[in-house]
């Protein structure tokens, strides 16, 4: 393991050792519900939790009636949700200590899913490839992905975060998911890019006046929103694979 590795798995660790809490997720969710909707009835269905955290999402499909397998590379996470399953008697959610690029050896999953997770791996191109042999035929993946298409949003990310009152709350090595790495997974799967909604103006409020003014940056999202081409902007976006 690198230095660099070795330094974002502490980062984890410690995040997840400051908080053990496990909060099963709201029924109605709507990232949640659509991915539901995308992966169809998950009853029965083996399905992949990558970057699982706290475990959340991975309650949320396993009250759905999925065998989940819920993976993160950081083992106080994995213990917390093992702790978690045992004491609720949860049955139908495995957790394992595992990286990323490793999944392939305990597929292949009729569903593949994910939050904020994809922007973290790199070599990206060979991380597609690898899910590509992870996911069954028929399978789909879903993952809920940051945005870097907007160039002011990673010229405020470069050079305000992490400055003056801004706290970075990432782990340093990261960088949101580029067009570029779409079109890798396009090279394996049939992708449909879907943004939920406009963040952008909030997302400057929040950097930049610690979400004072909130209200009137989300009626600039909103109206925004209806511009395809601004929409493409946002920093927040579903990355849909079948």
């Amino acid at each position: 393991m690198s230095a660099d590795t070795t330094q974002v798995t502490e980062f984890w660790n410690n995040v997840f050792a400051s908080d053990s809490s496990i909060e099963r997720p709201a029924i109605d969710d709507p990232d949640l519900q659509n991915a539901l909707r995308h992966f169809g009835d998950v009853q029965g269905k083996r399905l992949l939790d990558i970057g699982c955290g706290k475990g959340a999402t991975s309650l949320f499909f396993a009250q759905h009636g999925a065998e989940v397998v819920s993976v993160d590379f950081s083992e106080v996470a994995i213990e917390n949700l093992k702790k978690f399953c045992r004491a609720n008697n949860i049955p139908n959610i495995q957790p394992v200590l595992l990286r990323a690029q490793e999944i392939e050896t305990i597929g292949p999953f009729d569903g593949v899913f994910g939050s904020l997770i994809l922007h973290h791996i790199e070599p990206f191109n060979d991380f597609a490839a690898i899910l590509r042999r992870t996911i069954a035929p028929g399978g789909k993946g879903f993952f809920i992905e940051n945005n870097a298409s907007s160039k002011l949003m990673l010229w405020v990310r470069k050079h305000i975060v992490g400055r003056l009152w801004i706290t970075r709350l990432s782990d340093g090595e990261e960088f949101p998911f580029e067009p570029a790495e779409v079109e890798m997974l396009r090279a394996h799967f049939d992708v449909d890019v879907e943004y939920p909604e406009l963040l952008y103006f909030r997302l400057i409020s929040a950097y930049l006046f610690r979400c004072r003014m909130m209200k009137p940056f989300e009626i600039l999202d909103n109206f925004f929103y209806r511009y395809p081409g601004f929409r493409r902007c946002s920093y927040r976006q579903y990355v849909k694979l079948s």
